[in-house]
């Protein structure tokens, strides 16, 4: 029997090492034997430094959500 996960991820590409999601997902799938569908995928620049607020896997999600409402012209 097969299983299918649902996940909200966030991956930050610190060095600029991939051109864009598909690229990511290319290494991943070619890694393991896991395929992956993306949907509604967004990406956005951002400057970084060791003292930005997602450096840190413990972070709450909203630190990572409100990159993307900045791009989008929220508040």
């Amino acid at each position: 029997m097969a299983k299918l996960h649902k996940v909200e991820l966030y991956i930050i590409d610190a060095n600029d090492k991939y051109n864009n999601i598909n690229e990511i997902m290319h290494d991943i799938e070619n890694s393991t034997d896991c395929s992956l569908i993306p949907f509604n995928a967004q990406e956005i620049e951002i400057d970084w430094d060791d003292e930005i607020d997602i450096n840190l896997s413990n972070y709450p999600v909203e630190n990572f959500r409100k990159y993307f409402r900045k791009e989008e012209g929220e508040n």
